[in-house]
């Protein structure tokens, strides 16, 4: 099978806690990430902490972006950073791990428009706009607050789209949400929620805010988080697949399944558990085609059309 996963946080907890990449205690590292032969690609997050702000957050993301580019040298048999989408069919060509690299939470920006081209040569190809709380673009969907984008953060996601780098409103509270639909013209994407109608926790998306994301040519990525899904089950992923089947997005679902950055079952085994949860899926008689498109190809091709 092929894996393209929209979201995780290993790069952060390798950073932090000065773990390579290649092989790691966390629920990802390359050498267990490439089982999937057939093609891998990973965006990995560089996850803001709603305690950093200013500079001391600006110089945090600015420097687990380095590690990125260090790591991806030292692994140039494993892993490449791709910014193009010919580096994507490349690297996927040659069974390596086709990574792209995101920022999770706005507040890496400092404040500050000038970051977003820097980030942008990095390669960072989205930024989630908030992490839960509130920081200078606006608030996040644990904040409490129902205020939108600030006039900051109205400029940055403008300035993102100029930039080529996706807005990413996984996270942000509904006000915010369609502040970023309102402010942009092009694809946007969640990259790692569920839905609330089937489990009703704040950072899940309403039936409203997966149509547009849909007829804007967006993903949504499924996220593993046992406090989004409401249990951690196959079955109830299941639930939240169908359900977003049932408004129309068999070409907008994929998986962003939020490795490192939430609990998992020990017995899940960190990214094997998703051979596992496409053989059930396959027993469960979901049509070949849509499982590569589900698993892969949705954000396969949404990248290398970009």
């Amino acid at each position: 099978m092929r894996l393209f996963d929209l979201h995780c946080d290993t790069l952060y907890e390798c950073y932090t806690k000065g773990q390579p990449l290649l092989k790691n205690p966390f629920q990802l590292d390359l050498t267990r990430g490439l089982r999937y032969r057939d093609g891998w690609a990973q965006i990995f997050a560089v996850w803001m902490p709603d305690t950093l702000r200013g500079r001391e957050a600006y110089e945090e993301c600015r420097n687990t972006l380095r590690f990125a580019w260090n790591q991806a040298a030292q692994c140039s048999g494993q892993m490449a950073i791709v910014r193009t989408a010919a580096e994507i069919r490349d690297v996927v060509d040659t069974r390596r791990c086709a990574a792209i690299l995101s920022i999770e939470g706005g507040s890496a920006l400092g404040g500050r428009l000038e970051p977003l081209a820097e980030f942008a040569g990095y390669g960072v190809k989205a930024i989630n706009i908030t992490w839960n709380g509130e920081n200078e673009l606006g608030c996040g969907s644990g904040s409490g607050k129902r205020d939108g984008l600030t006039p900051f953060g109205k400029q940055a996601v403008r300035e993102m789209e100029r930039l080529g780098i996706l807005p990413d409103v996984s996270h942000l509270n509904k006000r915010g949400f369609w502040d970023v639909m309102g402010c942009t013209r092009g694809p946007v994407i969640a990259s790692h929620s569920l839905s609330a109608a089937v489990h009703p926790h704040h950072r899940n998306l309403d039936d409203d805010q997966f149509r547009a994301l849909m007829e804007r040519g967006g993903l949504v990525g499924l996220s593993l988080c046992g406090e989004h899904l409401g249990e951690q089950s196959f079955d109830r992923l299941e639930r939240h697949l169908d359900h977003y089947l049932s408004l129309g997005g068999e070409r907008t679902i994929a998986f962003g399944c939020d490795l490192d950055g939430t609990d998992l079952p020990p017995e899940w085994e960190g990214i094997a558990v998703m051979e596992r949860l496409h053989e059930w899926l396959q027993r469960k008689n979901y049509e070949e085609s849509f499982l590569d498109r589900l698993f892969f190809g949705n954000s396969y091709d949404f990248f290398t059309a970009l």
